[in-house]
């Protein structure tokens, strides 16, 4: 998430004026990011995030549009890379608990990581309230896929309303779980995580129980 001091040598090997496209976007959007996470939506300036890119201010209009667009395509990316490091985590596990561990434990190293963007795009108040709805949502979807895939794979049904529900739950507990961490920082990833998945993971267990005795129900019949 953050802009990389190799980005930066890339940028150095090209005259001014001449750094590619593509590259030059990257380097605003990874340096907006960082203004976003130090001053909010409010208090971030464009003039401020030409002057550390090195640019003027019309060239930043040009290639990412205005501070809203530019906000926009911050929360639209953190939210995809963070899409991306949970479903890599959990699908690297076959057992349902050790999925929900390695997604926790994803989740939870991802805010460490990236702490200041994580509150400044998932927390702050801002006028986008559509676009955080739209994280989480993807966020819900994310869980319930994982759900209904390990269901699946242990061979049990599980009706889709109580996944969902379920998806909805474990979602809104680790989030608001990093809400609190955010006060407690001398907690670790780990530790988070173990807190969480202690509380979580017999809500998990139940759900697959009552699965395999709807299965196993429905053999008799």
């Amino acid at each position: 998430m953050t802009f990389s001091p190799d980005a930066v040598l890339q940028i150095s090997d090209y005259a001014h004026g001449r750094v590619p496209r593509a590259l030059r976007e990257l380097q605003i959007l990874n340096l907006a990011e960082e203004l976003f996470a130090e001053q909010g939506f409010a208090g971030a300036s464009m003039d401020e995030l030409a002057r550390r890119a090195g640019v003027s201010k019309p060239v930043i209009y040009t290639l990412v549009g205005s501070k809203e667009q530019l906000y926009r395509r911050c929360v639209e990316r953190f939210s995809e890379e963070l899409a991306i490091r949970l479903a890599e985590a959990a699908e690297s596990e076959s057992e349902p608990a050790l999925r929900l561990r390695a997604g926790i434990a994803a989740f939870f190293t991802f805010v460490e990581d990236h702490r200041r963007v994580w509150e400044a795009l998932a927390w702050e108040v801002t006028p986008f309230a559509a676009e955080a709805a739209a994280v989480r949502r993807r966020q819900t979807e994310l869980v319930a896929g994982l759900l209904g895939a390990s269901a699946q794979r242990l061979g049990v049904e599980v009706d889709d309303l109580r996944v969902e529900a379920t998806a909805h739950l474990l979602n809104g507990a680790v989030e608001a779980l990093a809400r609190w961490w955010g006060g407690h920082e001398e907690m670790s990833a780990e530790q988070m995580t173990e807190w969480a998945v202690t509380l979580l993971l017999p809500g998990l267990d139940q759900l697959i129980v009552e699965g395999r005795s709807r299965r196993v129900m429905e053999d008799r019949a």
